[in-house]
């Protein structure tokens, strides 16, 4: 990763770790294509432990179902990487986690299985906050511009997680 987008995921998980300290609120996520580099994010910043109690890697449909409720007709008929599933993904972790919020990734990070409807670099983000339905987010992130230290499936899975911090932390503004 480089040094430039590093420090963009590091101010944004800064971010999100003061407004929840600040709103005295907890978050928690659920990710696939990102494979708990959101968490990673968010518990690299010191305090993260009073507002962050839960991350969970679900890349088996079997995980979301049994660990996050989301609904097995959900799967069969959007696939695991959809809308619907992203919002199921970020409501069953706020549920799971007891927390605030929760933040969700689902995608195809590449090389492979991509589709000519779901191609490489398609990404649903969830965001859930306790109380209100979850919403969702699809964004298509693209490999110009992937630094020469990385390869492309590391820059869509950054590009995700910033995506996501920064929902996340527009949500607790």
């Amino acid at each position: 990763m480089t040094a430039e987008i590093k420090r963009d995921i590091d101010k944004h998980a800064e971010n999100v770790v003061q407004l929840l300290l600040a709103l005295k609120k907890k978050a928690a996520s659920a990710e696939s294509c990102t494979g708990g580099l959101i968490s990673a994010a968010i518990t690299s910043v010191s305090g993260s432990s009073e507002v962050f109690d839960m991350g969970i890697c679900t890349y088996a449909n079997r995980i979301k179902r049994d660990k996050l409720n989301v609904p097995s007709e959900y799967l069969e008929q959007f696939g695991a990487v959809s809308e619907q599933v992203a919002k199921a993904m970020a409501e069953g972790v706020t549920k799971a986690a007891e927390s605030d919020f929760g933040v969700s990734t689902t995608g195809i990070a590449g090389p492979s299985g991509g589709t000519k409807e779901k191609p490489v670099g398609t990404v649903w983000i969830g965001i859930c906050k306790k109380g209100s339905p979850p919403k969702a987010k699809c964004f298509l992130f693209k490999t110009e511009g992937c630094p020469s230290d990385m390869t492309e499936r590391e820059f869509i899975r950054s590009q995700a997680v910033l995506k996501a911090l920064k929902l996340l932390e527009a949500e607790l503004d």
